[in-house]
């Protein structure tokens, strides 16, 4: 079996942010406009994926990506379809990200940890996808603008979860890819602001403020969409 064949044959069935990183969000949505103390990651210990690089030590490369794949592979896939928002378009990308680490894994110079390496393949693999969509739509028009629900409940309807997570999700569709990628490393993925620094290859302290900006614009929008009932 090739390793492109293998690939589409072990696509995870994941989909978009997870209900636990919805509600992780939602609280720090409550804190929004006041100052939030974000703690330091601790200093980096032995990487979690060590047996990974084992692996790769002793040459073999198509088992280290199998687990690397199978560790880690519903996690990126998430990444991708909530970032880019397109199915079809998550899993061309999904599986570029790990023909991508398959050929690189030999060159892993253990400067992050595995997993924070990977992501930053993943970032770049999804900024260029965003960036070809953005060109080949520049001629046409948003598709179903006019046709979006209103995700606003009734006025004597309390907010359910599956509400709150659908103006969630409509409303990381309104953030700039910048905010958007900050917010998903750090709620969805749980990066440390390091670790974050290491994939998206900015400074902690710039990557904070952009979660800390991005909150509050988060909560206006779902305060929007549910009629202040968030």
């Amino acid at each position: 079996m090739t390793t492109r064949s293998w690939f589409r044959r072990s696509s995870p069935a994941a989909r978009a942010i997870s209900p636990h990183a919805t509600e992780v969000v939602v609280g720090e949505l409550e804190l929004a406009g006041e100052l939030v103390a974000f703690p330091q990651g601790p200093v980096r210990a032995e990487d979690p994926d060590r047996d990974i690089l084992d692996l790769v030590q002793a040459g073999d490369t198509d088992a280290a990506l199998r687990r690397l794949m199978h560790r880690h592979g519903t996690e990126v896939y998430r990444y991708c379809r909530t970032t880019l928002r397109d199915t079809a378009l998550a899993d061309d990308v999904h599986q570029q990200i790990f023909i991508q680490a398959h050929r690189d894994l030999t060159r892993f110079a253990e400067l992050s940890t595995l997993r924070t390496w990977l992501f930053a393949i993943a970032r770049h693999r999804v900024l260029d996808a965003a960036k070809s969509r953005r060109r080949a739509l520049v001629h046409i028009e948003e598709r179903d603008v006019a046709d979006a629900p209103d995700l606003g409940p009734a006025p004597d309807e309390r907010i359910d979860d599956a509400r709150l997570h659908e103006a969630l999700m409509a409303c990381f569709g309104e953030l700039g890819e910048h905010l958007r990628t900050a917010v998903l490393l750090r709620y969805q993925q749980g990066f440390s602001f390091e670790d974050m620094a290491d994939v998206c290859r900015e400074k902690p302290g710039t990557l904070q403020a952009r979660v800390m900006r991005a909150l509050p614009k988060l909560r206006a929008c779902i305060e929007a969409r549910t009629k202040g009932r968030l």
